[in-house]
């Protein structure tokens, strides 16, 4: 009787150690504004009596498509962890997470809003249920060459999921805006910062996990890139590195925007060497993966193909989700129940030969 008990522990044993994978996901969600005038930001366009005319309707309708988007891309189970750039404040966070289909996910929330101009900030989701936070910390840029510059701020933060410690960065690094290479200095001075706090964090672990996501306004071989050190995923990994999970988009005929019939990812999630090579309790997949179902998308009547839906195209409703596709990676538990039951029948066994020895039914 005493082995059916043991062999029922055992089961229920392996259910609790077994972990599903931890999906993380980022997504450009395209002005996510609320209906209210911020006095101190130049968000007057996305009002109902703005340039947008930008309803409470239309606001709803944004939020629940949005919502759809991140719960489909979990595929039955809710993402843990989510970055959001184009977020106006913590109100559409609580709106996000609170009154759509997200609140099952019981999401916590790490926003601060930054001097950015249009008042658009990034944003970063958890859930609680998986995922402890410990400390969060927001990095202000400073360009004194031109202070008419006002950008997001680096989000950073740092909590334990299942037994390790896990840092994020959250970024929107800034546009294109006066062409690609006269503003690519901007890029190239937030990639340094970013540099910066993870170069502190090696110092004390060099293997530690290290997830930055964002829109970085540039693909994985620009110069800001160089600065920030990343490495292509699918080359040797080395402590003290970071690697580009998107890097073999680069010669694919699809990615995360399209611009004028061109396909590129500007949205990256990159890795550090102690996450992809699984040094602590996690492992992640090699590679990021775009999230493109049809309904996602549009006809590209200019340039021909698909390209993504957005919300609008110039001053025009069009009423789609977002210019920008999401992208994803899964974490996948490296302590596995195979292992542990192994480790648990052995020492059935023992017991077994104890209670032979000494006549115990």
């Amino acid at each position: 009787m005493w082995k059916i008990f043991f062999w029922l522990f055992l089961f229920s044993c392996g259910r609790v150690i077994a972990q599903e994978p931890c999906r993380i996901v980022f997504y450009n969600v395209e002005n996510l504004f609320d209906t209210t005038d911020d006095p101190d930001t130049a968000d007057e366009e996305f009002t109902p009596q703005g340039k947008k005319y930008w309803t409470r309707a239309r606001y709803t309708d944004k939020l629940r498509k949005i919502s759809t988007v991140l719960k489909e891309i979990g595929e039955g189970e809710m993402p843990v962890f989510i970055g959001l750039a184009e977020v106006e404040n913590r109100r559409v966070l609580k709106d996000l997470t609170g009154k759509t289909v997200l609140a099952a996910g019981n999401y916590g929330i790490v926003h601060q809003d930054s001097p950015d101009r249009r008042g658009i900030d990034v944003a970063f989701l958890y859930r609680k249920d998986r995922f402890r936070l410990l400390d969060s910390a927001f990095h202000r840029l400073s360009f004194p060459e031109d202070t008419t510059i006002r950008t997001r701020d680096i989000l950073y933060a740092k909590g334990v999921l299942q037994q390790d410690t896990f840092h994020f960065f959250v970024c929107h690094f800034p546009s294109m805006i006066g062409g690609e290479r006269q503003s690519e200095w901007r890029r190239k001075r937030v990639a340094a910062t970013v540099r910066e706090r993870v170069d502190s964090i090696f110092a004390l672990n060099p293997a530690a996990a290290i997830v930055i996501m964002g829109d970085l306004n540039g693909k994985a071989n620009t110069p800001a890139q160089k600065v920030l050190g990343t490495r292509s995923s699918d080359k040797r990994w080395s402590k003290g590195h970071l690697y580009n999970t998107g890097y073999y988009l680069l010669k694919k005929n699809y990615g995360s925007y399209r611009y004028k019939g061109n396909w590129q990812t500007i949205d990256h999630l990159i890795l550090s060497e102690g996450i992809l090579a699984g040094k602590g309790g996690w492992k992640a997949d090699r590679r990021l993966r775009i999230y493109a179902p049809a309904f996602l998308l549009e006809e590209d009547k200019t340039y021909f193909g698909n390209k993504p839906c957005p919300t609008y195209r110039g001053p025009r409703y069009i009423g789609g989700y977002s210019d920008h596709l999401p992208i994803y990676i899964d974490l996948n538990c490296t302590n596995h129940t195979e292992n542990r039951k192994n480790i648990m029948i052995t020492d059935e066994k023992k017991y077994y030969l104890y209670h032979c020895k000494y006549g115990f039914n």
